[in-house]
């Protein structure tokens, strides 16, 4: 049977870090997606606000009209700025999440090689057990057979 690969705890417990870099990551990714969809509405109600605003120019508007129209586009361009600010934000925080994976990746990739190197000693240990078993019994049975 095989030996206990020593470092197990410590492989199981790299494998849970990486995991739970993996799932910091994927919600953090989820964040950025629906940010980037808030900025693609809050741009697209600030154009059609500006175009509604060109068009009802053409026709004539009252200063109180047009001042409402200027506070809508006023308040959609601070909410489309709000928004980049927390896109680049989001950046950063990816950029170290990814890192982190990595980093914990790595550190369970090592470990996983301890044990796939213990266990290559293992069976080359193993193997030359059985070979020298294999060599006694010829040797025998030649020995038996004169």
């Amino acid at each position: 049977m095989a030996e206990k690969f020593k470092l197990q705890a410590v492989l199981k417990y790299r494998k849970t870090l990486e995991e739970q870099a993996q799932q910091r990551l994927a919600e953090l990714l989820s964040v950025e997606t629906q940010i980037r969809q808030q900025y693609g509405a809050a741009q697209l109600d600030y154009e059609r606000l500006a175009q509604r605003l060109q068009e009802k120019q053409q026709v004539g508007l009252s200063v109180l009209e047009i001042q409402l129209y200027e506070d809508q586009i006023f308040h959609h361009r601070q909410q489309r700025e709000q928004l980049e600010q927390q896109l680049k934000d989001v950046t950063v925080l990816l950029n170290e999440r990814r890192q982190e994976l990595l980093v914990a990746a790595r550190e369970t990739k090592i470990i996983e090689k301890l044990k796939q190197k213990q266990l290559a000693e293992y069976l080359r240990k193993l193997d030359r057990k059985e070979r020298i078993m294999l060599d006694e019994i010829s040797l025998r049975q030649k020995g038996g057979c004169k």
